[in-house]
């Protein structure tokens, strides 16, 4: 079961640095900031400074929606109407809220701001693979989208406060549980409690090359113990654990060289388990990156200035463990 990010945090308001953590930790999306830009060029001698570490945080996460799977699909019977479908995993019971033209707010628990009062949660049970919406339910007449409404969708502008279409999944911690909590005691985007965890999913209306609309996901996040974490990707980390939840491991979605292999592009023999920031290129081992940090300050990819280095111990088992 997917139920665990390995994650080195940037809150939306700034990078926080956590200590190593002692939960069990598996693959998936990493939070950094966006990388820097930097003229390309081998670095001259004399400019090297000594980079530091960064250990991994490793959290729990109980929903995670993937992202390539977030399409429109027309409602069956209906011509003029389409309907929000996703695939998602879930590690404990959860619910799905949708808003459409929202606002977060984050100071005040990512609560959601709509123009008129959310759709009706909809309840499911833990499970791998589940669509969204089931094939036996009933889709309320709120989240199917006549293509009016998709226009003014479409119609947004980009970079504003306000997300075409934001997609939650919402689960009770652990302490949630023990404590008798109910995630039906909160209305569809209200202030986000500490026992509950969500990651929520911001999409933007397209038209595709074909004429159609669809979705395409700008970014995610997690709220995890009053806090909230911008998901972002690892370069090259898939190919030692096969395809992380998120993006595939042929796109990186942002442009960036993705690393091809799973060995060190210095030694080209030892396992890569190192990545540079704030580019994110996970492609050298320990040894190696250790050795790299005297000499130069650029990432081997992408040749942009590394800042810090992010060890990533990886177990033959399976689990990931900070370094």
């Amino acid at each position: 079961m997917p139920s665990t990010l390995l994650l080195a945090l940037t809150t939306t308001t700034g990078p926080t640095r956590l200590p190593p953590s002692t939960l069990p930790s598996t693959l998936g999306p990493t939070a950094f900031p966006p990388p820097a830009s930097h003229p390309h060029g081998a670095s001259q001698p004399g400019n090297a400074r000594t980079q530091e570490y960064q250990r991994t945080a490793t959290i729990r996460n109980q929903v995670n929606l993937k992202k390539p799977t977030l399409k429109l699909q027309n409602v069956p019977g209906s011509a003029d109407r389409m309907v929000i479908c996703f695939t998602f995993d879930a590690s404990a019971p959860c619910r799905v809220v949708i808003a459409l033209n929202a606002a977060e707010e984050t100071r005040k628990g990512c609560c959601l701001r709509s123009e008129a009062s959310l759709p009706p949660a909809l309840a499911y049970d833990k499970g791998l693979e589940q669509k969204f919406p089931r094939s036996d339910e009933v889709v309320p007449a709120a989240l199917t989208l006549p293509q009016s409404r998709l226009q003014e969708l479409l119609s947004l502008p980009a970079g504003g406060d306000r997300m075409p279409v934001v997609i939650r999944l919402e689960a009770l911690t652990d302490e949630g549980r023990a404590d008798g909590r109910d995630l039906h005691s909160l209305e569809p985007g209200s202030e986000l409690p500490h026992w509950v965890q969500t990651q929520t999913t911001y999409a933007r209306v397209l038209r595709e090359e074909d004429g159609s609309l669809g979705l395409r996901v700008v970014k995610q996040k997690i709220w995890v113990k009053g806090e909230a974490y911008e998901l972002q990707e690892i370069y090259g980390m898939e190919q030692n654990k096969g395809v992380a939840m998120g993006l595939p491991a042929t796109a990186t979605g942002d442009g960036l060289e993705e690393v091809d292999g799973n060995e060190c592009v210095i030694c080209l023999s030892a396992s890569r388990d190192t990545a540079a920031l704030p580019c994110r290129h996970m492609c050298m081992c320990h040894q190696c990156a250790s050795a790299l940090k005297t000499q130069t300050n650029k990432c081997p990819i992408c040749r942009n200035e590394i800042e810090s280095l992010l060890h990533i111990k990886i177990n033959k088992g399976g689990a990931s463990k900070p370094a």
